[in-house]
């Protein structure tokens, strides 16, 4: 633990151009104040109040893990396992969508393993013909380097409380900053979110800028409305943007010719290789979860095949938040959600399919829930375009 009495040895540990401001700015204070700390009361609750922030962040928050680490720990074990052409090639496109999305750049200290990673696979990817399979070896010297590489034992600083350089902060409000879990609104980024992203057309209208964090979408309305349709334009979007997409059929088989012809109509032949299908849960609900970890994209048609108690739909939002959830919810025949509106309320979007008579020709979504966009605008199914681009205006209450 740094201490006052130990803090100029100790905070050598830490790399200092890695710490957010907050803290630079905390160290600083520190070098020009330390000789007051025993002669000005502020001076002192001040010292003690950021070190105690900087002992809590850099003892009892795990720092969050780079793209970089978490690319080369993922390679690392696939060390003497055999996988085929498509597992490999999810693996690259994951680690380019990455690098494409500058979440791994080249001032990255993990920039040329990653490098050397991604040359690597490709090169035995393009060897690889039709769906064979190859077993991964990583030589020795090789694994060792890294090895070190993510397991570097320098401490990083994290975003936290801010200390003021001025020594005034009033005493009463030690007790109430004291939390680790606060950032000051000043530490959140100006810049837009780097996995921000936007469906292409009519469906990015209807949707907005989304980003690829606990996303998750609901689809619920009329029976015969469309839902399983707009589902699968659903999944052609996200996979025109390079997404891996798995579609649990559980209303119909896989092997019915309805899925035929929806794959005809509503999947682009450029899509088709990026979108799966299946009709089985050979271990139930856990079967879900093993998907979560291997696609990009989960499409579920419908939640109440799954006899799952809707507090797992949440579950599965926090446990793989880099994961789009696409569920589709039933109706009773009183119109309410099968097994409980709980999901509706998680969800960050809420799309209603309204039936408006059975030509289907008339038939549309609407989003009921928009965190990411607008609520209100209506989305033709059969055409797959707007009806109408203009928001629903929401009155003032206060």
């Amino acid at each position: 633990m740094i201490s006052v009495t130990n803090y100029q040895d100790n905070i050598k540990q830490v790399n200092l151009a890695k710490l957010p401001k907050v803290y630079q700015d905390g160290h600083e204070f520190f070098m020009e104040a330390k000789d007051w700390y025993n002669k000005d009361k502020t001076v002192q609750e001040s010292i003690d109040l950021y070190l105690q922030k900087l002992n809590q962040q850099l003892s009892c928050t795990k720092p969050k893990t780079e793209k970089g680490a978490y690319f080369i720990n993922s390679f690392l074990g696939l060390h003497t396992k055999t996988i085929n052409k498509r597992l490999l090639g999810n693996y690259i496109s994951s680690l380019q969508k990455a690098i494409a999305a500058k979440q791994i750049t080249k001032s990255s200290i993990y920039a040329r393993h990653i490098q050397k990673i991604q040359e690597k696979l490709i090169s035995q990817y393009n060897k690889l013909e039709g769906n064979k399979k190859i077993k991964i070896f990583i030589n020795k010297e090789w694994k060792a380097e890294l090895q070190r590489a993510i397991t570097s034992s320098e401490l990083n600083g994290l975003s936290g409380l801010a200390v003021s350089r001025k020594a005034h902060l009033p005493a009463t409000n030690t007790g109430k900053r004291s939390l680790s879990i606060f950032d000051s609104m000043n530490d959140i980024n100006t810049a837009p979110s780097e996995s921000s992203f936007r469906l292409a057309g009519d469906l990015g209208k209807l949707l907005g800028d989304l980003e690829m964090f606990e996303l998750a979408i609901t689809l619920e309305g009329d029976q015969g409305g469309g839902k399983t349709r707009f589902g699968y334009q659903l999944a052609d979007a996200f996979a025109g943007l390079n997404n891996q997409v798995a579609i649990f059929s559980l209303e119909i088989g896989r092997r019915s010719d309805l899925i035929r012809r929806m794959r005809e109509e509503y999947v682009t032949p450029a899509n088709r290789g990026k979108i799966f299908i299946t009709d089985q849960l050979p271990d139930s609900f856990e079967t879900i979860r093993k998907a979560a970890k291997e696609f990009d994209v989960v499409v579920i048609d419908s939640w109440n095949k799954l006899n799952a108690h809707s507090s797992e739909f949440d579950k599965l939002r926090k446990d793989f938040p880099d994961t789009i959830f696409i569920v589709i919810f039933q109706r009773t025949t009183q119109g309410t959600i099968r097994g409980g509106t709980a999901p509706l309320y998680d969800a960050s979007i809420n799309l209603e399919v309204v039936k408006v008579d059975d030509s289907f020709k008339n038939n549309y979504a609407v989003a009921t829930k928009n965190r990411y966009g607008e609520t209100g605008i209506q989305y033709n199914i059969y055409s797959k375009r707007l009806i109408n681009s203009e928001p629903l205006k929401q009155e003032d209450n206060e």
